[in-house]
C-alpha cells in the first residue's frame, strides 16, 4: 500500500537529527555561558531543516524506493556521525584538515595497526552497539506513528517553517570556495555557523586542499634542488632552540619587572649571551612561523615559503647532520593534538629531505625532551658539524601545565598590574611567569650541554602571547584587525645568541659582528639568512643584506607581516 503523498515519517526525520547532533554535543564550546545553548539551538534548527530536505526528496518516491533511499543515506550519515564521535572520544579531535591529511598519507601497515588497536577496541564496539540500538528503536517506532504532512497547512506554522528554511538557506553563503573568505564572513556577521561540524568539515576540505598544494610545491622544491652548495664552517655545532609563546615584555631580559630569567640574565652579564632588543615574529601562529623561518624566502619576497628548498636541506648538502627534536610535532604524536597545517613534518616527500634524525615522542615538560635528546646523543649526533633544532612547548597555553610544581616561584599576590585583575586572572599571570621561569632553566640547561663544545646556540620564540598586558585578554587574536598594541604583545619575542668559549676563541670576528648587531630591527622570516651567514653557506638563496649580523644588513623600513599588515 502506498503512503499518503507529500508526507514524512517523524521517527525517520528525528533519527537523522539525532545522528547529526551526537557529535555536535561532544564539540560544544563552553568558553562563555551562552555558547552551548546558542550552538545547540542553532544546530537543531539547522539539522532539522537538513533532515526535512532529505525526507522531502525521498517522499516523492514509492514506499520501497523511499525506504531504500533512507537506508542508504542513513548509512552515510551514521558513518560520519559514528566516526566523528569515535575521534572525539578516542583522540579529542574531530574531522578536520589534519585527519584528511593523515588518511591521505597512511599506508596499509598503519591502517592495519590502527584497525586492530582502535576499531576493535571495547570503547569503539560499545559505540557501534549504541548506534545499532538507535536504529533498532527507529525501526520499531517508525511503524507505530502517523506520518506528518510535508508542508504545513495552517498559516502560522507555514510562515514559521518558511522563515526557518530561509535562515538555513541564507547560511549557504558561508559555504564559499575560499576558506579565509568564509571565516571573514563568519566574523563579520557574528553567525553561530562556526559551531557547526558540517561547516567545519567544508572548511577543512578547502584548507586541506590548500595545504596539499603547498606541501606538493614544497616537496617539488626540495626534490629539484640541485645547486652545488658549500659551507665555510668545518667544525662547529649549531643549536637552534625554538621557544613557544614567549612575551619578552614579561621577562627581565627585556623590560619585564619580574625576575623570570635569572640564569640567562647571568649569562648576559658575563658577556657570553647576546640579547637582541628589536626582534619580532612574522605571525602569531606556530604553523605559519615555522613554514616561514624554515624557508629562505621572506614575507615580502615574490616567492611563497614552499617555492624554495627549506634551509635544513641546504645544510645537509653542506655536510651538516640535521637533528630535529620537538615537544610538539613528534611523529604520530601529532595525530592527537595538531591540525594539518603542520602536516609537512609528517609528509614523507618533505621530511626525508630535511632531517637526518627526529624524535617520535612528546613529553609533559620540556626538560624531559632535553633529557631524551641527551640520552640519544651518541646515536644521533655526529662527531662535529651538527645542526640541532630543539622545539620546546615553552609557555604555550595552558600555562599551569607548562612547568613542574618545583618551579612555582610566582603567586597571584606577586602580580603587579594597572588593570583591574581579579584573583583568578592574577593567578593566570603567575602561571605564565612560572612557565617563563621554568623555560629559563630549560634553555640554560641546553646551553650548558654545549658550553664545552665548539658551538653556537640561538634561541628565539615562534611568537609571543598576550597575558593581560594592556587589556583583559589572554591569548592571540586576528592580526589583521586587532588593536596595534596587540601586535607588540603577540609578536615581540626574545632573540638570543650564545657562543661557547671554544667557539668564541676561534671566531673572534663572529663575536664582534654579533655584539654590534643587537639593537638592529629584525624579523624571524629572515632566520635562514643569519644561519647562512654564521656558517658561510654559499648558495643563491643567501642575501647578506637580510642577515641581521652582517655589516651589509639593510633593515626593512616597514616589517610586513604575513597578514599583509605593517608592524612598524
Amino acid at each position: 500500500m502506498n503512503k499518503p503523498s507529500k508526507s514524512l515519517n517523524p521517527i525517520v526525520w528525528l533519527t537523522y537529527v539525532l545522528l547529526l547532533m551526537l557529535p555536535e554535543m561532544l564539540m560544544l564550546n563552553t568558553h562563555t555561558w551562552w555558547d552551548a545553548p546558542v550552538s545547540t539551538a542553532f544546530n537543531i534548527v539547522y539539522y532539522g531543516v537538513f533532515a526535512w530536505c532529505i525526507c522531502a526528496l525521498a517522499s516523492f518516491a514509492r514506499h520501497k524506493v523511499e525506504r531504500a533511499v533512507h537506508v542508504l543515506l542513513q548509512t552515510v550519515v551514521a558513518s560520519y556521525s559514528l566516526s566523528n564521535v569515535f575521534l572525539l572520544v578516542a583522540f579529542n579531535r574531530h574531522w578536520d584538515a589534519y585527519i584528511l591529511q593523515f588518511l591521505n598519507e597512511t599506508n596499509s601497515r598503519e591502517s592495519s595497526e590502527f584497525f586492530s588497536t582502535y576499531i576493535m577496541s571495547l570503547p569503539c564496539l560499545l559505540l557501534v552497539a549504541v548506534y545499532a540500538l538507535l536504529f533498532a528503536a527507529e525501526v520499531w517506532l517508525a511503524r507505530r506513528v502517523r506520518r506528518w504532512r510535508l508542508f504545513p497547512v495552517r498559516r502560522v506554522p507555514a510562515a514559521l517553517a518558511g522563515a526557518v528554511c530561509l535562515m538555513v538557506l541564507g547560511h549557504t553563503a558561508f559555504y564559499g570556495p575560499d576558506a579565509e573568505a568564509n571565516y571573514d564572513r563568519v566574523a563579520a556577521w557574528h553567525t553561530p555557523i562556526k559551531r557547526n561540524a558540517m561547516w567545519n568539515i567544508w572548511q577543512s576540505v578547502l584548507t586541506y586542499r590548500g595545504f596539499h598544494d603547498e606541501f606538493s610545491r614544497c616537496a617539488k622544491s626540495l626534490q629539484q634542488y640541485n645547486e652545488p652548495v658549500s659551507c665555510r664552517e668545518r667544525q662547529a655545532d649549531v643549536v637552534l632552540i625554538v621557544g613557544e609563546s614567549f612575551n619578552r615584555h614579561l621577562s627581565n631580559l627585556y623590560d619585564g619587572v619580574y625576575n623570570t630569567n635569572p640564569r640567562l640574565k647571568a649569562r648576559q652579564s658575563d658577556g657570553s649571551l647576546y640579547v637582541f632588543n628589536d626582534v619580532i615574529a612574522s605571525d602569531n601562529g606556530t604553523t605559519q612561523n615555522f613554514k616561514q623561518f624554515l624557508s629562505p624566502t621572506s614575507v615580502d619576497s615574490k616567492l611563497a615559503w614552499c617555492d624554495a628548498p627549506l634551509f635544513p636541506l641546504l645544510l645537509r648538502k653542506c655536510g651538516y647532520n640535521v637533528v630535529f627534536y620537538s615537544n610538539q610535532f613528534a611523529g604520530t604524536e601529532m595525530d592527537k593534538k595538531f591540525n594539518a597545517s603542520m602536516g609537512f613534518f609528517n609528509a614523507p616527500n618533505i621530511v626525508r629531505h630535511i632531517f637526518d634524525h627526529r624524535n617520535q615522542q612528546t613529553y609533559d615538560y620540556d626538560m624531559q625532551l632535553v633529557d631524551a635528546y641527551k640520552q640519544d646523543q651518541p646515536k644521533v649526533d655526529a662527531p662535529n658539524r651538527n645542526f640541532i633544532i630543539l622545539h620546546l612547548y615553552g609557555q604555550h597555553v595552558k600555562f599551569a601545565e607548562r612547568y613542574p610544581a618545583a618551579y612555582a616561584k610566582f603567586k597571584a599576590a606577586d602580580v603587579k598590574s594597572k588593570l583591574p585583575l581579579d584573583d583568578e586572572q592574577r593567578q593566570e599571570v603567575a602561571h605564565y611567569l612560572n612557565a617563563t621561569y621554568y623555560n629559563d632553566y630549560v634553555v640554560d640547561s641546553i646551553i650548558n650541554m654545549f658550553a664545552k663544545r665548539n658551538a653556537i646556540v640561538l634561541y628565539f620564540s615562534d611568537h609571543a602571547e598576550e597575558v593581560y598586558n594592556f587589556r583583559l585578554h589572554v591569548g592571540r587574536t586576528d592580526m589583521k584587525t586587532d588593536d596595534k598594541r596587540a601586535l607588540r604583545q603577540q609578536l615581540d619575542i626574545p632573540f638570543l645568541i650564545y657562543m661557547s668559549p671554544r667557539y668564541a676563541a676561534t671566531h673572534a670576528q663572529q663575536v664582534e659582528r654579533i655584539s654590534q648587531s643587537v639593537d638592529r630591527p629584525f624579523m624571524t622570516d629572515d632566520l635562514p639568512q643569519v644561519i647562512f651567514d654564521i656558517l658561510g653557506v654559499n648558495t643563491r638563496y643567501y642575501q647578506p643584506s637580510r642577515s641581521v649580523i652582517n655589516s651589509g644588513y639593510k633593515p626593512r623600513q616597514h616589517r610586513l607581516l604575513q597578514v599583509d599588515r605593517i608592524y612598524d
